[in-house]
């Protein structure tokens, strides 16, 4: 046998050793266990706690969500006592009069969702409706015994029995049955089936979507019982939500309260990322809340749903560079500049909301009758309603930029017409004062490097 055979029966040999051996591996490994499901006692299934030791990869990436850190733009983050009303102070005249100018502050991670609630300033005297999105609480226990009945409660009567851990956890996701993804809002379910979607029997990638889609939305509590409802019969776009309430179609539902300067009833927008995600390029694609905010991750060898629901920006390599091939550091700059932009937008859109508001009232007090300032009030109603589908989206122009950028300049075009039509009631009344914040003590520079509030020249465009 010359050398060469001699080299090459040596090479057949070590193959199938090695192949040899990666059979017998294969045959005689046992399967993974990694995701059997766990049996947890029936008192601690609404706790996350109890789930801790079967599926630790999961629950010790959910305890990140303790953490406190700025968003990589800048723009939003996990913050403790970061408030809006200082970041943007226009937002005290276009709330003027609501909760919301009492208190108003960024968003911290799921797992502060029971102390955060319990400790807001804004908490008295909601009912027990208030509770539907804060855990699973409110359907495994109330609603499963009588319906919609605690929606109208009072909310200290509702929360009088729930313990620390009776808020956010794994069961406001999964079935603890079975682990499965669940949608247990019963107001979403109600709102998705009058469109014609049955979501507990959507499409697994679907459902990686609508279990956080049920509580990031926008909703409204029926005049009648309390219960939660979503304005979603005509379509997902804010003009489509605003002809809801407009319509009637909210019953007797006709806005959260009456502003004292300029006497139009307002309505409050609740953070509507639904509505962006679900008519966005990355929906279009397939791409769920699930794929950027908790993205798969491997740890000794396991791969792993992230619980660790965060800006995605955090985790790049995971979350968007799956699917883009851009560097992490093009990503987070394309990000900033559409934070940047839509940011300016929406100070500009809240200031001009503010000086309607303002100059209504001045036309009120000039002598104007409620009849002759119908109009005015029914466009600042609609500007702010915009302006604050904007700025209560916690996208900062992500999730849908060309959605959000045309809601501000809805809400600036509204709120220009809102202050005409008051001046043309009143002529004597001159344009009321742009109540412009850019002193330093009202802009948090550190959660916004390199933004600059509107001048006072912009603000009165």
């Amino acid at each position: 046998m010359c050398k060469m055979q001699k080299c090459l029966a040596a090479a057949l040999a070590l193959a199938v050793i090695f192949f040899g051996f990666v059979i017998i591996r294969v045959g005689i490994a046992k399967p993974s266990t990694k995701f059997e499901l766990a049996k947890i006692p029936e008192e601690q299934k609404l706790h996350a706690s109890a789930y801790k030791d079967a599926y630790p990869l999961q629950y010790n990436s959910f305890m990140k969500n303790n953490e406190m850190t700025p968003s990589p733009t800048g723009y939003g983050g996990s913050l403790a006592h970061v408030s809006y009303l200082e970041e943007q102070p226009e937002m005290l005249e276009n709330f003027k009069g609501y909760k919301f100018a009492v208190q108003y502050d960024v968003a911290r991670g799921h797992t502060y969702t029971g102390e955060d609630f319990v400790t807001t300033l804004r908490l008295p005297p909601q009912k027990g409706s208030c509770i539907t999105c804060k855990g699973s609480y409110m359907y495994d226990v109330y609603f499963k015994q009588s319906g919609w009945e605690y929606a109208s409660k009072p909310i200290a009567e509702i929360m009088a029995p729930m313990g620390a851990e009776d808020w956010f956890g794994c069961p406001t996701c999964h079935d603890p049955e079975t682990m499965q993804l669940r949608v247990y809002q019963q107001g979403f379910v109600e709102a998705m089936a009058r469109r014609g979607v049955d979501v507990n029997n959507a499409p697994h990638n679907d459902m990686r979507g609508y279990v956080c889609s049920q509580c990031h939305n926008e909703y409204y509590f029926m005049a009648e019982d309390g219960r939660v409802n979503h304005p979603w019969d005509n379509g997902f776009d804010p003009e489509d939500e605003f002809q809801f309430y407009q319509s009637g179609q909210a019953g007797a539902f006709k806005g959260d309260w009456t502003h004292p300067d300029s006497g139009a009833m307002m309505l409050k927008a609740q953070h509507p990322e639904f509505e962006n995600w679900v008519t966005s390029v990355h929906h279009d694609a397939g791409v769920t809340c699930v794929d950027c905010h908790m993205p798969y991750m491997r740890e000794n060898g396991q791969k792993y749903t992230s619980h660790w629901m965060t800006n995605p920006l955090k985790s790049t390599e995971q979350s968007c560079l799956k699917c883009h091939d851009e560097s992490t550091e093009t990503l987070i700059a394309r990000v900033k500049t559409i934070n940047d932009n839509t940011f300016k937008l929406q100070r500009i859109a809240g200031q001009t909301c503010a000086q309607a508001h303002l100059t209504i009232q001045a036309a009120a007090a000039a002598g104007a009758t409620a009849e002759q300032l119908a109009e005015a009030r029914l466009l600042i109603r609609e500007a702010q309603w915009y302006w604050d589908w904007l700025a209560a989206e916690n996208s900062y122009g992500f999730h849908n930029t060309d959605k959000l950028m045309k809601s501000g300049a809805l809400a600036i075009d509204r709120a220009h017409r809102a202050i005409e039509s008051a001046r043309m009631v009143a002529p004597n009344v001159t344009l009321a004062p742009m109540p412009v914040y850019v002193e330093a003590e009202h802009w948090n520079a550190a959660q916004h490097p390199g933004v600059e509030p509107p001048t006072a020249e912009q603000s009165a465009m």
